[in-house]
């Protein structure tokens, strides 16, 4: 990579073009003024401030959670925790050496096999932010596939997930469509939806492609991969998803991280790290980043990824879960889940709710409720629990995971007769 440095002489224009005498006066402009003094309390010793803090903590309220969407309450194991404590593994930045990383770039490298081996797809990246911008980053792959700009979503698009796409469309000249047809450059649909049906891909896959068009499926909670047909057999030209539910948390909400697995003709138009093995001048194993030349230390503006930080804790997490729970384990908690979300929407058809899912469902299901979703939330909350999403109409999306255990479904169902 070339590396140009300013020299002196591009410093004093740079400095009389924005009006400053020196770097040093142009610095000191720039501290914060405040207008009167910050309400602080005296110093504390750092005894005191634990003491403080750990007062402050006891406040909060572990719930027993209902709610899904995009974000699910599964176990971490704790070998997840500890192991992310080696301090190889702290920094996100890409590693570029790989003379010195090589425990990095292995973690990738198992990191993509273990993506591929889940969707069923040839190849798989690293660095991926989430889901919603795996999806974004997704389309822009189909328009420089086919040259279209038209994107059709299919089903229940996660509403943040849809904002992300939106706020990137604008910015990139995209048009959304009603129908697929020859201007369309790709078909977006998530599986399971964001009522958590799980849908039949076969008809979108084949509308898609007889339309000259990619099909990029979207994986907001991939544990569901242990039991479902996976993306990669229903032809599906980019798989993204969501990495909280592999082992991440739940972190308020983040940080996490995403994927993306994709067929090998496209690889070379996707963003984010690549990693390879191959062998070094010993002949022992080695693992490298590779096609390098699409990203932005080479290509710059040109590039096909310009994503440096690496989410390698997260990715790292997801390695460490996978490698934990094995095929069998993941298997496990996907039958768990669906075991309780079906019993708590059995126990609620009892009660009189109505089931609003039409096909068979994952983790998360929607019923209409005869009385407000806002009245049975907050009933909820008064004894510790942590109700589904109100989508308006009465309609309230619930999910349950392995976490749920029947006496959370049967404290929840109590808890909603009082108010019925």
């Amino acid at each position: 990579m070339n590396f140009v440095p300013l020299t002196d002489s591009d410093k004093q224009q740079m400095l009389l073009r924005i009006g400053a005498p020196s770097a040093e006066q142009l610095l000191s402009d720039m501290q914060p003024k405040l207008e009167r003094p910050l309400a602080l309390p005296p110093a504390l010793s750092e005894m005191e401030v634990s003491n403080l803090v750990r007062s402050i903590s006891e406040k909060n309220r572990v719930l027993k959670c209902f709610r899904g969407a995009g974000s699910y309450a599964h176990y971490v194991p704790s070998t997840v925790g500890q192991l992310l404590l080696r301090g190889e593994f702290f920094t996100a930045y890409t590693p570029y050496q790989p003379e010195v990383s090589q425990g990095t770039l292995q973690a990738i490298y198992e990191f993509q096999t273990l993506i591929c081996q889940l969707t069923c797809m040839e190849a798989a990246n690293a660095s991926m932010y989430d889901c919603a911008t795996a999806i974004a980053d997704a389309v822009i792959i189909a328009r420089a596939a086919n040259g279209r700009k038209e994107i059709f979503v299919a089903g229940k698009l996660n509403p943040q997930y849809r904002a992300t796409l939106d706020t990137y469309a604008a910015a990139g000249n995209f048009e959304f469509s009603q129908t697929v047809g020859q201007n369309t450059t790709c078909v977006v649909v998530q599986n399971p939806d964001y009522h958590g049906n799980i849908l039949d891909l076969a008809p979108l896959e084949k509308q898609a492609h007889e339309a000259g068009a990619l099909l990029i499926v979207a994986v907001p909670d991939p544990t569901c991969l242990a039991v479902m047909r996976p993306p990669g057999e229903f032809g599906a030209d980019i798989v993204v998803g969501e990495l909280q539910a592999l082992g991440n948390g739940m972190n308020f909400g983040g940080p996490t991280g995403g994927f993306m697995a994709i067929k090998n003709e496209f690889v070379k138009k996707m963003p984010g790290r690549l990693c390879g093995m191959s062998v070094d001048t010993r002949g022992q194993r080695a693992f490298i980043l590779t096609l390098q030349a699409r990203e932005q230390h080479i290509k710059r503006e040109k590039a096909t990824s310009n994503i440096c930080t690496n989410q390698g804790l997260n990715s790292l997490a997801t390695v460490i879960y996978l490698s934990l729970l094995g095929a069998r384990g993941l298997r496990d908690v996907a039958l768990l889940s669906i075991d309780a979300s079906h019993t708590l929407q059995a126990k609620l058809v009892a009660l009189g709710f109505v089931p609003e899912n039409k096909s068979a469902f994952y983790n998360e299901f929607v019923v209409k409720s005869p009385v407000p979703v806002e009245n049975l939330n907050s009933a909820l909350l008064e004894k510790g629990m942590l109700g589904g999403i109100d989508l308006g109409d009465n309609l309230w999306l619930l999910c349950c995971t392995e976490l749920t255990s029947s006496e959370d479904i049967e404290k929840f169902i109590d808890t909603v007769k009082s108010r019925l």
